[in-house]
């Protein structure tokens, strides 16, 4: 596992040894059942060979299997809030044993602590310890290996009758049922998969390796390895998934955010736990609800059972609940043994639920871990045979029972996958698709593919293609796609976009042909070539702000028309290469003739009085441009440092960076050339940056400095132009500057600056706020700020 790339056969090899070691050493058996004194069972309980980490856990039937050598073992059974039960056995390889664990409801005592009226409850007391040593236990494991066995299922407890507000028919809820393995109340199993890695972390840096992984319903199935490895609640920002991070109830400012109660003390291996009930001290607080168990002394955590809801600034979600085991080695020292996410959404009336259930084995601390292992900025890697194991295999090696709706699922889903991949079926699906839809024709627009998907021709939709301007009056866009896959990731498209005005009478017309060329084994690596010609229509503003559908109806409707355009003349050629490591750059170099047009209509459903009331088409100072011709030449480089990797089995992805983007932009107008009238040098360079500011929101910055080098002749549309926008509907907030002209700030300057930010405070300082929490709304600051001269 040093070098995945030099060694995957070493890797390979190495697995596979394990495995028939495994295969002879591990030669008996122990299972059962773990239930409460009611026969109730107790659903992921922890089993565990006593005064080592060697274990399982129970399925959600309460149901466990335990593969060990033959020897004499203490074999434990342990369950939040359940007093512990221990077994003894002797095993032999030829003898399988058989023993149900019955647990009994723990019991706590409150005598050795007395509150007094006024007086601070015994938990704030442990908690401050447990505060104390929060930086000890997270910096005590310098390094931490572990194996992993995850399962997580997703459930769907029914089917709605309604779907936004669309009554559904039993027919149609039937076949849905049935399309997705539920039963006839919509009632089963959504989503399963089944994984094993290796985990490894040493300070700031994490690895998780995949070995094997299964995924109902899809051979190609990746899993979870998305999903935080371990929920570490010594941290004081506790990441849960997707970025959502809640304060840990030991945080070291956690008092500011948590009241405690203690609810009582057992005893267990001869140390005292507390148990310790924690609420936020204000709703809508992005703070845990639940218990959590402290070792007293080690003021390590014992356990922890806590949850949030979309009161707390979940997102996605309804709720997680999240459960945690750990399991001392020696003192001081504690590893987590298991962990169980409980998720909730509701969704279109769907009410779903899961469990993840994760394992943990073989855990080593402190151990030397290769520098190897990190060394490739790839986090998480898939051996390339992970999702190609076969039943045989899980059969073996799965440490905890699947339920009898999973074992369903899989065969259902696997069963299904087959039908669904039929040639036969596809194609037949392929010819349905191929059928013109009216709805399509008006608002998706219309593709139609050729047999095994190689080619495709796609039409826009005519409720954008339809505008009004006074240039053109109505006029009629549409724009048509061929596109045809050469080989894997080489494709090659022919991309038309037609225009006729109909009050003008121009037809436009270009094409752009586009080869790209993707790497097979590298998402987001790939380079491209296009080709383009025709003659078409631009707006003077040449970040073509204006969209024509709320033009037409500022045109119609309020007798406004912002959309201000010249015709020209295209030829031009552009190269664009993508490294798939956050360096990219384009080249391209371009050939215009560019016309001036004239209001040709003013028309308008509003009180009419006449062309003069709309604005002529003109831009910058009301000029429009003379009739002349450019050739351009414009190079971009870009580049995001610290970009990390998933290596999945067939292919690298690139994952988002926390650090900047550095862009670098230069255009140069070239004169004499085929007549060329431009003569300029114009660079920027850009900076934009996504921070997360954890609980305290996102802080967005786009800020961008360049100027003119020489500017001897720089016709209207290639000057440096602000984004503006004169609607009601926002524009893009970190390139535009909202209520600013269109054409009002040209400028040939040697130095300007622009700075876009945007402050969403995500609920921090409003989820204080009444009125303001309970509605959820959150504070978002921005600024967009333009500099160019003390006038401008």
């Amino acid at each position: 596992m040093v070098c995945f790339k030099k060694n995957k056969l070493k890797i390979s090899a190495f697995f596979l040894l394990l495995l028939l070691i495994g295969n002879t050493a591990f030669a008996a058996k122990i299972s059962g059942k773990i239930t409460d004194e009611d026969g109730a069972p107790l659903s992921f309980a922890n089993v565990i060979v006593k005064g080592t980490s060697m274990g399982t856990s129970a399925n959600a039937d309460g149901y466990y299997t335990l593969n060990l050598p033959e020897g004499n073992y203490q074999i434990q059974a342990q369950y939040i809030g359940y007093s512990q039960s221990v077994w003894s056995v002797m095993l032999t390889a030829t003898q399988n044993a058989q023993h149900d664990f019955k647990l009994i409801l723990q019991g706590y005592d409150l005598k050795d602590f007395v509150i007094k009226s006024g007086g601070e409850d015994p938990a704030y007391r442990i908690i401050r310890n447990a505060i104390k040593r929060r930086e000890f236990h997270l910096t005590q494991m310098q390094s931490f290996q572990t194996s992993i066995y995850l399962k997580g299922a997703l459930r769907n407890r029914f089917t709605p009758d309604k779907v936004m507000g669309f009554a559904i028919k039993d027919k149609d809820k039937s076949e849905m049922n049935n399309s997705m393995g539920l039963d006839s109340a919509g009632k089963g199993v959504l989503y399963l998969c089944e994984q094993f890695a290796e985990y490894y972390a040493k300070g700031n840096k994490e690895k998780l390796i995949i070995r094997s992984v299964k995924e109902s319903g899809n051979p190609s199935g990746v899993g979870l390895g998305s999903v935080p490895s371990v929920i570490n609640f010594y941290k004081n920002n506790v990441l849960l998934f997707n970025k959502n991070e809640f304060v840990s109830p030991i945080a070291s400012a956690a008092l500011n955010y948590y009241n405690y109660q203690l609810e009582g003390t057992f005893e267990e291996d001869g140390r005292k736990i507390y148990r310790i009930n924690v609420t936020p001290k204000r709703n809508f607080e992005r703070c845990f609800f639940g218990t959590i168990y402290i070792a007293n002394d080690d003021w390590a955590i014992h356990s922890t059972r806590l949850w949030v809801t979309k009161k707390q600034g979940l997102d996605m979600l309804d709720s997680i609940k999240t459960e945690q085991t750990y399991v001392p080695l020696e003192k001081d020292l504690w590893v987590i043994k298991n962990q169980v996410y409980y998720p909730t959404i509701n969704l279109f009336g769907f009410d779903v639920s899961g469990n993840f259930v994760t394992v943990y084995d073989n855990q080593k601390i402190n151990q030397p871990i290769p520098d190897s292992i990190f060394n490739n900025k790839t986090v998480v890697t898939y051996l390339r045979e992970a999702n190609k194991r076969d039943s045989n295999y899980w059969l073996a090696q799965r440490p905890i029972e699947l339920e009898a709706d999973e074992t369903k699922n899989y065969d259902y889903r696997d069963s299904l996958y087959i039908v669904e991949t039929d040639p036969n079926r596809i194609d037949s699906f392929r010819k349905i698709g191929n059928r013109l839809k009216a709805i399509n024709i008006i608002l998706w627009g219309s593709q139609f593919n050729s047999k095994k998907f190689k080619t495709s021709v796609s039409i826009s939709p005519l409720f954008f293609d339809v505008n009004y301007n006074t240039v053109e009056g109505l006029n009629y866009t549409p724009s048509i796609t061929l596109k045809h896959q050469i080989d894997t990731g080489k494709i090659i498209s022919w991309e038309n976009d037609l225009r006729y005005g109909f009050a003008n009478t121009h037809f436009n017309a270009k094409s752009l042909i586009r080869f790209v060329n993707r790497d097979k084994n590298w998402a987001n690596k790939f380079w491209g070539i296009a080709l383009m010609g025709g003659k078409y229509i631009s707006q003077f503003n040449n970040q073509q702000p204006v969209s024509e559908l709320p033009n037409t109806y500022g045109t119609l409707m309020q007798q406004r028309n912002f959309f201000k355009i010249y015709e020209h003349w295209i030829a031009g050629f552009r190269f664009q290469k993508n490294y798939g490591n956050g360096f990219k750059y384009l080249l391209s170099a371009q050939y215009e003739h560019r016309l001036p047009l004239e209001n040709t209509t003013d028309f308008s459903f509003v009180q009419n009085k006449g062309l003069a009331d709309f604005t002529k088409n003109v831009g910058y100072k009301n000029l429009n441009i003379q009739e002349h011709k450019v050739f351009i030449l414009k190079a971009m480089i870009s580049y995001q440092p610290g970009v990390r990797y998933v290596q999945y089995p067939d292919k690298k992805v690139s994952l988002n960076s926390k650090a900047p983007i550095f862009e670098l932009n230069i255009e140069k107008g070239l004169p004499n050339i085929v007549n060329s009238s431009s003569d300029y040098t114009k660079w920027d360079f850009q900076i934009k940056s996504n921070i997360d500011l954890n609980r305290k929101g996102n802080l967005a910055i786009n800020a961008i400095v360049g100027g003119f080098l020489d500017a001897k002749n720089v016709p209207l549309p290639d000057m440096m132009q602000l984004y503006g926008n004169r609607y009601h509907l926002a524009s893009p907030y970190l390139q535009s500057f909202q209520l600013a002209g269109y054409y009002d700030y040209n400028n040939t300057a040697k130095w300007y600056g622009k700075l876009h930010t945007e402050y969403n405070l995500n609920g921090f300082i409003s989820n204080k706020i009444p009125l303001l929490k309970q509605a959820q709304w959150y504070f978002v600051m921005g600024t967009n700020t333009f500099f160019v001269s003390k006038n401008q």
